[in-house]
Formats: C-alpha cells, sequence, structure tokens
C-alpha cells in the first residue's frame, strides 16, 4: 500500500466508486444526465442511451457494461449451447429490465473492486506501479490529444511543464482507452520482480473499429451485446480485473482469455495507476507502463470485423478509417463474405440474427473507430450509426445486393478519381503529351479531392435511399450518374479549349475505357 504522501497532502485515503457516483453520461428521452454503474443497470429499460465520450472511451465502457450485463443476466455460461443460450435471451428481453435482485448481488459481491482509487484495488488499475516505475508518466500521457514529453503543442496548451488536472469523472475513459487502444513501444520503465522492461506491446483494440447493436433503450443494447459465452471457453478463468482475488503476477504469461470477461475485459496490455488531487475530484497525475512480459493469447473480439490474409490463411481485424464512411462497412455486418475483402462480420451482429422475434427489425449498428498506427501515432477516432437495417441480413438475397451496390458505389469512385488524375495530368504534362513525362510523375492537383468531397456523401444518400426502398436494380447507372455530374462540377471552371478537350477525352474512365489518341495533352496516349 503506497505511503499516503505519494498520493496527495492529506492521509485519508481518497475515494471515488464507480458504483454510485455520477460519471457516466445517459439521455432518458429528451434528458442528459450522469449516472453511476448502479443505477445504470436499474434504470437501463428507461435510458435510451449512453453519450459518453470520447468514442475509443465508448467502445471500452460498452465492453466493461456487457460484462456486468452477462453476469446479472447469467448470460455468461460457458456450457450453456446455442439454443439453450438464446432462450435465455429471450427470456431476459422479455421481462424488459434487469433484475434488481440481481444487480443488488452482484455489484455488493464486487463492491470492493469499483473504487478507482482504492488504496489495494483500485479499478482496473496496479497499485504496485509507484513502487515499481522510477519516475511517473505524467497526466498528459494519459489523454492521447494531449502533448507529452517533448512534442509540440499544437491543438492543446497543456505542455508538460504545467499539466493540468483532469476531472476525474473524465480520466475514467481516458483510463479504458489507455488500456483498450493503447501504444506499442517505449513506455515507462517497470521492474516487476525478475521482470523488467522499457517497452510495451499495442492495446487489444488498437487501430480497429468496433460495431455494437443499439436498441430502443440501454437495456436492450446491452442484453443484444452480448456474445454468446461457449463460443470462448478456452480453457482460461472466465474473470474480469475487479472480480479476481490477486492482483496479476507480471513475471508469468497472461492467462488465456475465456468467456465474456475474460475476452472483453481480460486483455489488457499496459499496467496503469492514477494519482487523485485530496479530494478526488481531479487526477493529477498517472502511471503508464507495461502489463506482461510473454505473448498474449490469440482471441477474437465479437464485436471486430476480421479480414483474411489470404498469404498466410490468416484473419485480422479490420483497421479503422476515417476517410472511410460507415456505410461502407454496412454490407460486412450482413453477411459473412463480401467477396472482394474476406471479412467475417461480427460474432455478435449474427447472433441477433436470432432475435427475430424481439429486437431484430429495431436493431441498428453503431460503429466507434480509432484511426492509428500499429506504434505510437494517433490519428483521429469516428463514430457513426446504422438505420435500423440489421434485419436485412435474414432477407433472402439482400445482403448480397447490398454488396454488390457498395462496389458499384466505390467503383464508380475510383473512376471517377482516376478520369480526374488523367485530365489533370494531361494538362499539366510539360511535353505536352510526348510521354516523355510519366503520369505518375505529375501530382495529382486539386480535382480528385474535391470530387471525393462531393461524391462520397451523395454516394451514401443514395446508397441509403435504395437500401430503405429495397431498390436494387440499376445501381451501377445510378453511381456512374453521379460521379459524371461530380465530374462536370469539379471541371466547370475550365475555359481554355486545351483544358475542355483533356477533361472531355478523360471523361470515358468513368465507363472503364482508357481515351482516345491524344487524349494527354495534344497528340499523347494516356495508357
Amino acid at each position: 500500500m503506497p505511503p499516503p504522501a505519494s498520493f496527495g497532502s492529506v492521509a485519508a485515503p481518497r475515494s471515488y466508486d464507480l458504483l454510485e457516483r455520477d460519471w457516466i453520461p445517459v439521455r432518458e428521452g429528451e434528458k442528459r444526465k450522469k449516472v453511476g454503474l448502479r443505477r445504470l443497470f436499474e434504470c437501463a429499460h428507461l435510458l435510451s442511451d449512453i453519450e459518453a465520450a470520447p468514442p475509443p472511451g465508448a467502445a471500452a465502457l460498452w465492453r466493461v457494461l456487457t460484462v456486468i450485463a452477462a453476469r446479472v443476466t447469467r448470460l455468461d455460461d460457458m456450457a450453456a449451447g446455442s439454443d439453450a443460450w438464446n432462450d435465455r435471451q429471450g427470456d431476459v428481453l422479455a421481462e424488459g429490465r434487469f433484475d434488481p435482485d440481481a444487480i443488488m448481488e452482484y455489484f455488493d459481491r464486487h463492491r470492493d473492486g469499483f473504487d478507482l482509487f482504492d488504496q489495494d484495488r483500485p479499478w482496473l488499475q496496479d497499485p504496485r506501479l509507484w513502487q515499481q516505475c522510477k519516475t511517473s508518466s505524467g497526466v498528459n500521457k494519459l489523454v492521447m490529444f494531449r502533448p507529452a514529453g517533448n512534442n509540440q503543442v499544437w491543438f492543446n496548451h497543456a505542455t508538460e511543464a504545467s499539466p493540468p488536472p483532469l476531472r476525474t469523472d473524465e480520466a475514467v475513459f481516458h483510463l479504458l482507452i489507455q488500456l483498450y487502444y493503447g501504444p506499442s513501444g517505449q513506455c515507462t520503465p517497470r521492474t516487476a520482480g525478475t521482470a523488467s522492461g522499457v517497452n510495451s506491446k499495442a492495446g487489444p483494440l488498437r487501430r480497429t473499429i468496433s460495431f455494437h447493436p443499439v436498441g430502443t433503450t440501454v437495456f436492450e443494447s446491452l442484453v443484444a451485446g452480448i456474445p454468446q459465452a461457449h463460443h470462448y471457453n478456452h480453457g482460461g478463468p472466465d474473470q474480469a480485473p475487479w472480480e479476481t482475488d490477486d492482483l496479476p503476477d507480471p513475471t508469468k504469461p497472461p492467462p488465456r482469455p475465456s468467456g465474456v470477461g475474460g475476452v472483453l475485459t481480460g486483455r489488457f496490455q499496459h499496467a496503469l495507476l492514477l494519482q487523485p488531487s485530496p479530494d478526488g475530484e481531479y487526477v493529477t497525475d498517472a502511471w503508464i507502463t507495461w502489463a506482461w512480459r510473454d505473448q498474449e493469447f490469440p482471441a477474437e473480439d465479437p464485436y471486430l470485423i476480421y479480414q483474411k490474409n489470404v498469404k498466410e490463411d490468416t484473419y485480422y481485424a479490420r483497421y479503422a478509417d476515417a476517410s472511410r464512411a460507415l456505410w461502407r462497412d454496412f454490407d460486412a455486418l450482413l453477411m459473412e463474405d463480401t467477396g472482394d475483402s474476406k471479412a467475417r462480420r461480427p460474432a455478435v451482429l449474427k447472433s441477433v440474427e436470432d432475435l427475430r422475434g424481439f429486437l431484430l427489425p429495431v436493431l441498428r449498428a453503431r460503429a466507434y473507430g480509432f484511426d492509428q498506427d500499429g506504434q505510437t501515432r494517433d490519428k483521429e477516432w469516428t463514430t457513426g450509426i446504422t438505420p435500423a437495417t440489421l434485419a436485412l441480413a435474414a432477407e433472402d438475397g439482400v445482403p448480397y445486393s447490398v454488396s454488390q451496390m457498395r462496389k458499384s458505389a466505390e467503383m464508380m469512385g475510383r473512376r471517377l478519381e482516376d478520369a480526374l488524375r488523367g485530365a489533370w495530368s494531361a494538362i499539366n504534362d510539360p511535353s505536352n503529351g510526348e510521354r516523355k513525362v510519366q503520369r505518375t510523375d505529375i501530382p495529382p492537383g486539386p480535382w480528385p479531392a474535391d470530387a471525393a468531397f462531393r461524391y462520397w456523401p451523395q454516394a451514401e444518400r443514395l446508397f441509403w435511399e435504395r437500401v430503405r426502398t429495397r431498390h436494387f436494380d440499376g445501381v451501377v447507372v445510378a453511381f456512374r450518374q453521379l460521379a459524371l455530374g461530380v465530374y462536370d462540377e469539379v471541371t466547370a471552371s475550365a475555359a481554355m479549349p486545351r483544358v475542355k478537350r483533356a477533361i472531355e477525352l478523360n471523361r470515358v474512365r468513368i465507363y472503364g475505357r482508357k481515351p482516345q489518341q491524344g487524349g494527354q495533352g495534344q497528340g499523347g496516349n494516356t495508357a
């Protein structure tokens, strides 16, 4: 137990009870408020949604809440087969709310595990870090969008020399983000017994995009989002960190993640410790370091799309891409194999098809993405939600038609970019079409970016309109007309005859053809 002086200026221990303190932003009808964990589960059937931010923190929170929901509903039984599990899920939904007695029993049993600043077992933290690390990491390191170390100040003026404290209700989400999306590479050095190191592995969700079913209430969303536990019976303990009696031993291999608790909250690769202010209302410092030295056991997250690596015959989680709109992943939420990416849909969305008599007609899918590289660079986080169309997965032929429509939209988007690049290259070819300069040596110019800004939002509206009306005929022609219209808009300012000629000659690229002789400048060949 750390001496009180290291955690503030007063000797009395601080406490931040996540069960009772109001820290989770929720919506009840038109009202916004914050609730604690106990109140959230007691009133989940009355709450419309959880409005946590930033999006990576929300994705992490839903996983934590799903483990608790699985416990209080007994949908964490790894011995139950699909039929028995589906029957139990249907019974829970028919009850319309979480059982108050089950909520009380679970939280009372694990009450000590939900204190964020407990001296012996702080929630999702390791209290030994103040001894095992020579220095702290700093509160700026905890918040991913703050500059830390020698990084320059751009969008946030929280410098390393004067790091402002972080409100505790906000710090909880940044703790979750670090555990799920934390970087690999160099970290605060840690020595734990015979194990020591200065680097860590990436968090289990780093650079991924996850998809969660959304019902009309938080209760429905949580129950629909519980994965079938028997798929995760890997022989290890089904325990969340707040349910264990002992702290993890970093000198040993990490436990094999099993069950809902092990898969969703047992794969962290970072160890953290938060230092509170004297009154416990703020976090003033943090330790962030490695959790394990041995390689972790693999496990698939039930909320991720997995794509096949054809060369190695393995699957990897689809990466988040801030430039890619949610609707372009929609077909991968409805079907197992979209053909072009060999994608495997999120396991939890596959299992919701059995809710046809309960929730399937109203279920939506919300996406949380964090565009990062594999190590330390964090680019952008995104979120989005689909209409209530997950029931399309059960309609014969519809998922395939949706997938073909998405492919048509992307094909026309590529052709539009190619046509504009070809026209710009022809206009700016210093060899005047004599092919002395390769097209790839000429910068693409401003037209492709302008076209993307115009094309993709219109393509999305067209996509959802066709999905809503189940009108899948003539989609290639529809997206081609859209691309041609954008092509004309982007190039409308052209006035010189030579420029207009290059534009008209390259228009055929949108039809999948190459320009005729003279398509590049005065007499070149764009082939």
